[in-house]
């Protein structure tokens, strides 16, 4: 199985492989003609940072991203998937309902934005928040709360047309050789030391095909450090100062109910 530290890159190492692999033609014109038509236009012109994220929010993980963009030369680039699935028992997806916030106290605390349970398997693009709002433009209107412009597409038709992960991986990862840096975390085993079966069954086959392949690792940088204790894991989830407080305002006046958080 392929190791934590054989995959993730440190951002001088990012930037200095991309540089060289940006400028290598006869690289990615292989990569380009592998890919063909599956071929994402947006990555043609300007290396790319990229965050495969399902629903893009500004939290701490997006602008650690965004400001490491301009050090390593690339263009941020998030890849949304707005048909896929959302089911509640996924904290990640869950996440976009249940947000961490700062209170005017200093106090943690979390807020349901939406009812998980009448969102429950439903298409991302079709859920909607307790206020009726669509989850998706929430939070979009939070990125332009935050300041930062990212480009941000909805990548499902090009995902639809492999259907698995097991499929749409390896086109998808395969920008990553040469054109691109991808932000995320590739941990082959679970905090309890048991394989993660995604990462044994799909990601790591994958990234195994391409080195066989081409000679080369995709680009990737960890988004978030191992090990964190309560604190940190809150607020890699948490939002920067003037989005966390417009966040906390927005729930007051539709009178959620704010459920505070122990950290110790």
């Amino acid at each position: 199985m392929i190791e934590s530290k054989d995959i993730h890159l440190s951002l001088d190492e990012a930037r200095a492989e991309l540089n060289k692999r940006w400028n290598n033609a006869e690289l990615k014109s292989a990569i380009e003609k592998e890919l063909g038509e599956n071929f994402m236009p947006q990555f043609s012109e300007r290396p790319r940072l990229v965050s495969f994220r399902q629903i893009c929010t500004p939290d701490n993980g997006f602008t650690f991203l965004y400001q490491c963009a301009k050090y390593i030369g690339g263009v941020p680039l998030i890849t949304e998937y707005h048909d896929d699935i959302f089911v509640s028992f996924n904290e990640d997806k869950k996440g976009w309902g249940r947000l961490r916030l700062t209170m005017e106290d200093g106090s943690k605390a979390m807020v349901d934005i939406m009812d998980f349970h009448a969102n429950e398997k439903k298409k991302l693009g079709e859920c909607v928040l307790k206020t009726g709002e669509n989850l998706i433009d929430f939070h979009h209107k939070l990125i332009e709360i935050s300041g930062y412009a990212p480009e941000i597409i909805d990548n499902s038709k090009w995902l639809r047309k492999f259907g698995h992960p097991a499929d749409y991986y390896y086109p998808f990862i395969l920008h990553l050789v040469a054109h691109g840096v991808w932000f995320e975390n590739i941990e082959p085993y679970n905090e309890d030391g048991s394989d993660h079966p995604f990462i044994k069954n799909i990601t790591n086959p994958t990234i195994q095909k391409i080195k066989d392949k081409f000679g080369l690792n995709p680009l990737v940088v960890r988004v978030y450090p191992l090990n964190q204790n309560a604190e940190e894991d809150f607020y890699w989830w948490s939002y920067p100062k003037n989005v966390n407080d417009w966040i906390v305002e927005y729930a007051k006046k539709d009178n959620l109910t704010f459920k505070k958080v122990d950290l110790k």
